[in-house]
């Protein structure tokens, strides 16, 4: 009867560990764009924002209903209609700074390179609004 109740509270245990592990990676955003002089990064994982925009740095938590309107954003952003629009030439003379966007939104995983003054307006969307986020 032991090794029945000790293996019952062992699954549960870890059946609850994965639910929570789950919840937690659903969502994760990593925007970077860099050059010599510059760095404006953006990351966004376990409902928590680090935002570093030329070395002035802001950390918070979201909430939920941060969560909720970046989550509606994400939805209405069809990722397969956008395209990579960086150019190897513009980097080439620094015309252009290249900008790394990476996103795991509803299990799937997304990965783009922008000029990172001509983001696609729905990401840009999503960008302004995570940083104008509050503490």
């Amino acid at each position: 009867m032991k090794l029945i109740i000790n293996t019952l509270a062992f699954l549960l245990f870890f059946s609850l560990s994965c639910e929570s592990q789950e919840k937690k990676t659903d969502l994760s955003l990593t925007y970077i764009a860099q050059t010599r002089g510059f760095i404006y990064s953006l990351q966004l994982k376990d409902n928590k924002i680090e935002l570093n925009n030329n070395n002035s740095i802001k950390k918070l938590e979201l909430s939920e209903t941060d969560i909720e309107q970046v989550t509606k954003i994400l939805s209405e952003i069809d990722f397969e209609k956008i395209e990579n629009n960086i150019s190897v030439d513009d980097l080439a003379v620094d015309k252009a700074i290249q900008g790394n966007f990476d996103l795991v939104f509803k299990q799937k995983k997304h990965s783009f390179q922008f000029n990172h003054h001509n983001v696609p307006e729905k990401i840009k969307q999503l960008l302004t609004y995570i940083e104008e986020i509050k503490e």
